[in-house]
């Protein structure tokens, strides 16, 4: 017989798994702080332990969770199956074994199941511990590469992976002079594009919501649309975006430096999270930076909001694509390891919203140092003299987006 707090413990564990297919994103953010303390657990655990302790520390710990889930399982499922009808013990003696031998195998088959299960997605869970960690990218394991190798690996492949991720001209080809041409809303003290009056209101008269909007600071709202089977952004990386963002040496009105990001990545309002289709774009078409930049996608939030795209971007070594100037970008899913203090894709998505909103620098797309080199580089981790000058003049707009997508 069953105690009741087993049952409790298994009917936990079926309404977690439940709610996660269902409502994946919401469910993730209620249980970011749980899961990183997890996480950093185990980074402490890799930069502690030898590899081999690890590995094994790593396998043990699932066998016991396996063992027990198995247990409860079983014990609040043999109390089922006995206060079942006559035809539901017969399906389930059809298909499970009858023998004593028989049911112990399917108990060692299942636990076998499920530390396979949880061995190929721990990946997933370790890929944004950070780059110090010595799991940090884990998706090497597959290949045999001991985790300093994969790191060497992963630093070796970040050469040139943003210097073709540019569609100028906002994503025109050819773009004629007056598609350029940008008509800026104003009064915009704060050269944010956003009116000063839509911020004292909180929303644009087209009904664009515009929360914590600050007529005095530079604010840059960000939808996040993801692509299926892609990763929605972790608390960390949240954190770490909004403080580059933060740290950026821009001056505003009100004496302060930096730009506020505010990020949107659910459906509460009808916006923003899963796209409910596979996204996967080579960026060899001009059109593929901003072909999700509709409005079903954003509504009244369009030449408002920028849009990052979260996907499979094909061909070569890219990661990124963004209109420069422009509202869209479309970023890869992979989360590599390197020498940063802010997740690879922290970098990449600074890298493809620097595009939008700084346009063209001194003539080109790409700048020599800084967050736009053409480089995901932890040297290159602060904004460039001539990216600098350019933002304090005000956010780039496009013209392209204005009169041909919004």
């Amino acid at each position: 017989m069953a105690h009741p707090a087993e049952s409790a413990f298994v009917g936990a564990i079926i309404g977690l798994v439940t709610a996660l297919i269902a409502f994946p994103t919401r469910v993730g953010r209620l249980l970011a702080p749980a899961g990183g303390a997890v996480v950093e657990g185990i980074r402490w655990t890799s930069e502690t332990l030898p590899y081999w302790a690890f590995i094994l520390t790593i396998f043990l710990g699932t066998l016991i969770v396996a063992v027990v889930v198995a247990y409860e399982f079983a014990r609040v499922g043999y109390a089922a199956v006995r206060r079942a009808g006559p035809r539901t013990k017969r399906i389930i003696r059809f298909v499970t074994p009858n023998t004593p031998i028989g049911k112990a195998a399917f108990a060692f088959c299942f636990t076998i199941l499920f530390l396979i299960g949880s061995v190929w997605a721990l990946p997933y869970v370790i890929g944004d511990l950070g780059e110090n960690s010595a799991v940090s990218n884990a998706g090497n394991f597959t290949s045999g590469d001991d985790p300093k190798s994969a790191l060497e690996n992963a630093n070796d492949r970040m050469n040139d992976v943003l210097s073709g991720d540019v569609a100028a001209q906002g994503g025109a080809e050819g773009a004629s002079d007056d598609e350029r041409a940008y008509d800026r809303p104003r009064p915009d003290g704060d050269g944010d594009r956003l009116k000063d009056s839509w911020e004292r209101a909180g929303e644009t008269p087209g009904g664009a919501e515009l929360p914590d909007a600050d007529p005095d600071r530079m604010d840059l709202y960000v939808q996040f649309d993801y692509g299926s089977y892609t990763h929605p952004l972790s608390q960390r990386e949240r954190q770490a975006l909004k403080q580059v963002w933060a740290d950026m040496p821009v001056e505003n009105p009100d004496g302060s430096t930096g730009i506020t990001l505010h990020i949107d990545d659910e459906r509460d309002d009808g916006y923003g999270g899963a796209i409910g289709a596979e996204v996967s774009v080579s960026g060899e078409r001009v059109e593929d930076v901003h072909q999700y930049y509709t409005a079903q996608n954003l509504g009244p939030r369009r030449c408002h909001y920028h849009q990052v795209v979260v996907g499979e971007v094909r061909g070569g070594s890219q990661v990124g694509f963004a209109s420069a100037p422009g509202f869209g970008s479309v970023v890869d899913d992979e989360r590599r390891a390197y020498d940063g203090d802010v997740p690879f894709r922290v970098h990449v998505i600074t890298h493809e919203l620097l595009h939008n909103v700084v346009g063209e620098v001194d003539g080109g797309t790409h700048t020599s140092e800084g967050w736009l080199s053409p480089t995901v580089d932890a040297d290159e981790a602060f904004l460039s003299d001539a990216a600098k000058e350019e933002l304090n003049d005000g956010l780039a707009g496009s013209g392209y987006y204005q009169q041909n997508l919004c």
